[in-house]
């Protein structure tokens, strides 16, 4: 840690010192103490987000429980403005971008558990294969515009937020277990109580499947995944309110996943097909967690929170990564009436020669990713005359890296099986990113009669360093940037409000990143809500004017180093987002909901130019971005009882292209448009027991959701289980 860190932690350590001594003011011995100020929501609730100078939305328990989803791009659906790339049909990396940010495993957004940086490496290395179970979180916050700008450092499309299920304040007992098709397995439960002061929570999970995708020749395609958490937590019980939580928690999966896809031409026969070339392919992973959370309400007026965090993630992912030598096997499968001899090893219909060319890349991609980091937030409420004030400032002091060894291995296919060639090929790549980052916010939330305005701003300070243990060589480098945000609410009926907000958005180039810019952007939004007793409507138009788009390479980009970044100039970004729900009573029993949302969105490249990022390429000006579907929408119907639930949700997306272009989609590389249905059922059968059946994509849809890296993937096809949850 450098002296500037030292300065700021002894800095933060003052702060909190001084906090601690001043007087309890307001509260007597033996009161009630104040609201302790925790800061683990953000929006806090649902009613409160409608409030808020911003864009920002709650889904709570409830809608968690709905479906039972354990795929975090199908509960993401019931908010508008975010999009979604699927993979493997299970959720188990995700790719979701807000607002326009590349989806692209999911690093141009700011990702928290309970307020805290939750990506293995936010700055070193921001593409998220660690992402919490969603089928342990509480609730989930997703925050966009002006809303999002205090939680960076990457503040170009938004934030979400992961809320973890809360200490009890009486005994907890519960386990539930789920059983479906495609060997689908969930077993989870929880065990917790309050005692006096103290406080202790225990939750594990444990979920799995056989997958759905049928390898040729046999073998694995499922997955497991474990998740084991801890918390414990002290109150104090006289005036000054204080409050200490430590959350501790390890989480693996083991999963027979690939990146290799099909033909168009495969997958029309058969999109569950697996290639034998995909035969070895096993990502393993670990992730180790370690938060303490110290709350301090010295009144009503001044609160101190204070989160220290240690996360650790180990993964290797020994995959499919195209042939030793020759042919792009990206243009092998896009034609394979070409490279006959080529598709036909991948297949495993002929052997290999004994050439590299017709060898196959096995990498063991291995990483190790740490992170660590003390932030302190205070918060301040204040009037001067009749204007309200909520002033919260916030400090944090953040360090991230990411070690990279990327080992090749090569692969003769033999009467349909991969035997390896004995040669010892060495590490494609093998480097070490590290950042120091110190970010520091203001913001005031001033509430004038009916009229909420937010200003605020976000300072960071970063320095990275980039190690190629190959090359020998060392790259260092230093970035600044100052992120204002301003957003206005006025509610001008009971009914009727209006909101606007503009913020310079931001997302960091990598370490060691050399002669590239960080991603900058300018984001306005302005629209209207409606809310009475049984109906909330919202329209929100945005536009994202970026100075620079930040391309960023992985390991399955072909042309590229890992880790690499391509500027990709001035960029537009606009759309408009619409949501809905309504809320009627039938009878005294039965109570009925319909919701839902829609998404527009266009985009369109400034200037023209030629890159070595694979996923742009040739770009001309106008051309739209790829993976930003057109359209997006999701509308839901559920029926409510006292001893039952029936919901009904139809999502549509539109087809993606898949590479920058002007003209209509299907005259390039793209996604298909999908359209799919769930149904969901739970029977109370009494205050301990509940019964539930869901059935996803009820029509078995099947469609090209990605063709990259490597050719056409299925999303998840029928899947239908049982659950029953039982309180002890």
């Amino acid at each position: 840690m450098t002296s500037r860190d030292l300065t700021v932690l002894f800095a933060a350590g003052i702060l909190s010192a001084a906090f601690l001594a001043a007087p309890a003011a307001g509260a007597e011995e033996g009161e009630d103490a104040v609201e302790i100020y925790e800061e683990v929501l953000v929006l806090g609730s649902r009613e409160e987000a409608r409030l808020i100078p911003g864009s920002g939305a709650l889904i709570d328990t409830d809608q968690l429980e709905r479906f039972d989803a354990v795929d975090l791009h199908q509960i993401l659906a019931a908010v508008p403005g975010i999009y979604v790339r699927e993979e493997d049909g299970f959720g188990l990396r995700p790719n979701i971008g807000i607002r326009g940010a590349t989806s692209d495993r999911s690093q141009k957004i700011t990702m928290m558990e309970d307020g805290v940086l939750i990506g293995p490496a936010p700055y070193s290395a921001p593409a998220a294969y660690y992402v919490p179970n969603a089928a342990r979180i509480h609730a989930l916050e997703v925050l966009k515009g002006p809303a999002a700008i205090r939680h960076g450092p990457h503040t170009v499309g938004g934030a979400l937020n992961f809320v973890t299920r809360p200490l009890p304040s009486e005994r907890v007992a519960e386990i539930e277990a789920s059983a479906g098709n495609q060997g689908f397995l969930k077993f989870g439960g929880a065990y917790g109580d309050s005692v006096g002061q103290f406080g202790y929570l225990l939750d594990g999970l444990h979920y799995s499947s056989d997958g759905f995708k049928d390898q040729d020749g046999g073998g694995p395609t499922g997955f497991e995944r474990n998740d084991v958490n801890l918390k414990l937590g002290w109150r104090s019980d006289d005036a000054r309110a204080q409050q200490l939580t430590l959350k501790l928690g390890f989480a693996d999966e083991d999963a027979d996943e690939t990146y290799l896809g099909l033909t168009d031409f495969d997958f029309s026969e058969d999109p569950n097909r697996r290639y034998r070339a995909a035969a070895l392919d096993r990502f393993q992973s670990e992730h180790y967690q370690a938060h303490l959370n110290y709350a301090l309400s010295l009144n009503e007026s001044l609160s101190l929170n204070a989160k220290a965090y240690y996360n650790e993630y180990d993964r290797e992912w020994n995959k499919f990564d195209g042939l030793l030598s020759g042919t792009d096997v990206r243009n092998v499968l896009r034609f394979p009436d070409r490279f006959v001899d080529e598709y036909l090893v991948l297949t495993g219909q002929i052997d290999s020669d004994g050439s590299d060319a017709l060898g196959i890349d096995i990498t063991n991609n291995d990483r190790n990713y740490k992170v660590y980091g003390l932030q302190v937030t205070g918060l301040y409420d204040f009037s001067t005359g009749d204007i309200d004030h909520a002033l919260t400032v916030g400090v944090r002091v953040h360090h991230d890296e990411v070690n990279r060894d990327h080992r090749r291995a090569g692969y003769l296919m033999i009467d349909g099986e991969l035997v390896f060639d004995g040669v010892q090929r060495g590490s494609k790549v093998r480097n070490h990113g590290e950042t120091d980052a110190i970010a520091v916010f203001v913001e005031d939330q001033v509430q004038i009669g009916p009229v909420r305005l937010t200003l605020g701003g976000r300072f960071e300070d970063i320095d990275g360093r980039l190690d190629n243990f190959l090359s020998g060589t060392r790259s260092d480098s230093s970035q600044t940037n100052f992120s204002p945000g301003a957003g206005v609410f006025w509610q001008v009926t009971d009914r009727i409000g209006l909101l606007a907000g503009i913020n310079r958005g931001f997302s960091p180039a990598g370490p060691g990143s050399g002669d590239v810019d960080p991603e900058e952007s300018l984001n306005y939004e302005y629209g209207a809500r409606y809310t009475s007793d049984w109906l909330t409507a919202d329209v929100v138009g945005f536009f994202s004017d970026y100075d620079n788009l930040l391309g960023r390479c992985r390991a399955s980009d072909s042309g590229c180093n890992v880790g690499e970044e391509f500027n990709g100039g001035n960029v537009e970004i606009a759309g408009v987002e619409a949501s809905f729900a309504a809320t009627r009573a039938l009878n005294d029993a039965l109570t009925a909901t319909l919701s839902g949302n829609y998404t527009y969105t266009e985009s369109a490249f400034q200037q023209s130019f030629l890159s070595q990022f694979s996923q742009w390429g040739l770009v001309r000006r106008g051309d739209e971005l790829p993976y930003l579907p057109e359209h997006i929408g999701r509308l839901e119907f559920a029926l409510a009882h006292a001893r039952f639930e029936a919901s009904a949700a139809l999502k549509y997306q539109s087809a993606m292209r898949e590479e920058p272009g002007a003209d209509s989609v299907s005259d390039g590389l793209q996604t298909e448009a999908f359209l799919t249905l769930d149904l969901a059922g739970t029977w109370y059968v009494n205050e301990r027991l509940d019964l539930q059946v869901v059935v996803q994509n009820v029509t078995d849809e099947a469609a090209i959701v990605s063709h990259r890296p490597f050719a056409a993937r299925p999303n998840r096809p029928r899947a239908a289980f049982g659950r029953v949850r039982l309180r002890l």
